[in-house]
């Protein structure tokens, strides 16, 4: 299949417009039209509809989405490995959920580049289930996550604890979650445990899947919800997030997740930094 055609219709869905799609990819609408009809054609089945006000994905086109995507991503490892220098004689692909790069996943790249200076490495941050399906697909080879996904073939190792706490931008905050609050998307246990704590908590007005750059919104907006504590300590010290005094906590542990595809000597010692550096994260004991 013609990476081409899967790239256009990727960016047809982004942009909902054959004219700003062609615009994106700089070419004439009436090729954006040629291709998105040639992979139609290959598949069998029609995957947008058409109207004055724009492009909609069928129900065909919704499903081919994902497989596109997977698509894209192998086709970016494989010109990766294809491209790689001499000089290096393995490669090795890690991942993290973004929350997870600031405190961790940073520094034991910063160390693997160290301690494997002939293995080439490539990092990813995104959500868990794009995490495990690159692995499904042996696009990453450790991955770190905070409720890994369960698979055949998938080894797993608890590596850090944490713990979602309720922080705020306001600095005298009296605990009722009003206007202020936020929802931000921490899971399905989180999301479990949040109906209990609040079961007469209305819907908020705003929900966020930011990761650890939503602090910054709650700082600039005075805002509230609920941060991993190695996110927020760093800002409560500062007295730019302050604990919301009383609010529960639910334990928030961190895991690795890898595959054995890549060479035992290379795993052991990536696997071994990332403990080591789990360890010694950051963590600022406040009191709360």
């Amino acid at each position: 299949m013609d990476i081409t055609l899967i790239k256009t219709y990727l960016t047809v869905i982004a942009t909902e417009s054959f004219v700003d799609a062609a615009e994106r990819i700089h070419v004439t609408q009436s090729t954006v039209s040629q291709r998105i009809q040639k992979l139609e054609d290959q598949i069998g089945h029609r995957l947008f509809n058409r109207s004055k006000s724009g492009v909609m994905l069928t129900s065909e086109g919704a499903r081919f989405e994902e497989y596109a995507r997977s698509l894209m991503n192998l086709w970016g490892e494989a010109v990766y490995q294809t491209a790689l220098p001499d000089e290096f004689t393995g490669s090795l692909s890690l991942g993290c959920e973004e929350s997870l790069w600031p405190e961790l996943s940073a520094r034991w790249l910063r160390e693997l580049e160290k301690k494997l200076p002939s293995t080439a490495l490539r990092f990813t941050t995104t959500e868990p289930q794009n995490l495990s399906n690159m692995m499904l697909r042996g696009m990453i080879d450790i991955a770190v996550m905070y409720m890994p996904i369960i698979r055949p073939g998938f080894k797993v190792e608890h590596i850090m604890d944490d713990a979602l706490v309720l922080v705020t931008g306001k600095k005298d905050h009296d605990g009722t979650l009003r206007s202020d609050y936020v929802y931000s998307n921490w899971g399905q246990e989180f999301a479990m445990a949040h109906s209990r704590w609040f079961p007469e908590l209305k819907p908020p007005h705003i929900q966020l899947d930011l990761g650890p750059e939503v602090a910054q919104y709650l700082i600039d907006n005075q805002k509230t919800t609920f941060l991993p504590y190695r996110i927020a300590d760093d800002y409560v010290a500062e007295e730019k997030l302050f604990f919301v005094k009383d609010a529960p906590e639910m334990p928030f542990p961190s895991y690795a997740v890898w595959t054995e595809s890549k060479p035992k000597e290379i795993l052991d010692i990536a696997l071994e930094e990332l403990r080591y550096d789990a360890k010694h994260a950051p963590w600022i004991e406040l009191k709360r």
